[in-house]
């Protein structure tokens, strides 16, 4: 085993590793005198300002969805980076938010002790996890997502192709994922190095390609864990990151077409990777369809949380509630779904956060959270 080897695994057991390596991120992460990002964003006009302070991973993670329904219709929003505080900065500012709504990414032992008011407490991150029923694969689907693509695959004509060579992963890689992760999501696009791609996850599993008719159009890179039981769906892409093969529907027969060759080869669970805690987001409906079940991570992330508190209370602040449905967690580190609504803001009913692992669904009235001291 070659030193570029080791150091990729290593690497990827220390962003994404279980048990141990989990443990011993989390203890580095809570190391004293760390110091954690401090970001401010502004809409337009300054009719809405909201802060994130706390680990830097909330710059990747939590911030961009935010930022999104910050700017709203307006579709601009100023940033600007302030002085990285403290810890104890950080508790200062959760008392007393300089900004309309202020998010803290922070361990969950921490979030437990800011304050409760005109707060909620949202998993940093989340895992969506499919159980595979040989027999019947899409017993979880509703008929109607069966047909869809079923018309669809006949019409493409999808076929399942699996690549262990080389040249498959570095066509995948250079050819797929790198150009849809650049035109998804431009200068913050968030992917796994070549190295790690190949030594950690390649060597431990496959690509699955869709092609249609005789040309690969998506793919995704898979790691086999616990034996081959577990297959988790690590990196995705799209020929040359076009937005046609979205449309067309590609991306969705990565996932139905991977379930298949699940339930054909003895895995009797999928993993869709992590997620954000923001049902509005479309890559979390479109999995809901799946109904897999959703989970606190495994990784370092499973006792992070990103603490919200609202500072004042004004139509723009109600606006952005109402508009951004999330997975909260109750006192008993439950994963539930969060809605706002107030007597002119009705709850967005077209987003929806229920499923497996959501223990309940709560609709809070902002009068009342936002009554509270």
């Amino acid at each position: 085993m070659d030193v570029k080897s080791v150091s990729a695994k290593a690497r990827y057991q220390w962003t994404s590793g279980s048990g141990g390596w989990a443990e011993l991120r989390a203890r580095w992460a809570n190391l004293p005198g760390r110091r954690f990002a401090h970001h401010v964003l502004t809409s337009a006009g300054g009719q809405l300002s909201l802060a994130y302070q706390g680990i830097p991973e909330g710059m990747t993670y939590i911030l961009p969805y935010l930022r999104d329904q910050v700017s709203g219709k307006t579709g601009t929003v100023s940033a600007r980076d302030q002085r990285r505080p403290t810890w104890q900065q950080t508790l200062r500012a959760a008392r007393r938010p300089e900004a309309d709504i202020l998010v803290i990414g922070c361990a969950r032992q921490r979030a437990r002790r800011l304050p409760p008011s005109r707060s909620v407490l949202l998993p940093f991150r989340i895992n969506m996890l499919l159980d595979i029923d040989a027999e019947n694969v899409y017993r979880c689907v509703s008929g109607n997502e069966r047909r869809q693509f079923a018309n669809l695959r006949r019409r493409r004509e999808w076929t399942t192709e699996i690549g262990t060579r080389l040249q498959d992963l570095e066509f995948f890689y250079e050819r797929m994922h790198l150009p849809t992760m650049a035109t998804r999501h431009g200068e913050e696009t968030r992917s796994t190095d070549w190295d790690v791609a190949l030594h950690a996850l390649f060597r431990h599993g496959f690509v699955l390609f869709v092609r249609e008719g005789d040309q690969r159009v998506a793919g995704v890179l898979i790691r086999l864990e616990d034996g081959g039981a577990t297959l988790w769906m690590r990196l995705l892409g799209v020929l040359d990151g076009a937005e046609e093969h979205y449309r067309s529907g590609a991306v969705k027969a990565v996932y139905y077409l991977t379930m298949e060759w699940a339930a054909a080869h003895g895995v009797t669970r999928v993993n869709f990777s992590g997620g954000d805690p923001f049902p509005g987001k479309g890559v979390f409906q479109f999995k809901r369809r799946l109904h897999p079940t959703i989970t606190h991570p495994v990784d370092h992330f499973r006792d992070r949380r990103a603490y919200l508190r609202v500072g004042r209370d004004t139509p723009a602040v109600r606006d952005f509630l109402v508009a951004t449905p999330m997975l909260t967690v109750d006192d008993s580190d439950r994963i539930t779904a969060t809605h706002f609504f107030d007597s002119t803001r009705p709850v967005r009913s077209d987003i929806r956060a229920d499923g497996p692992g959501v223990h309940r669904v709560s609709a809070i009235d902002l009068d009342e959270f936002l009554a509270e001291s």
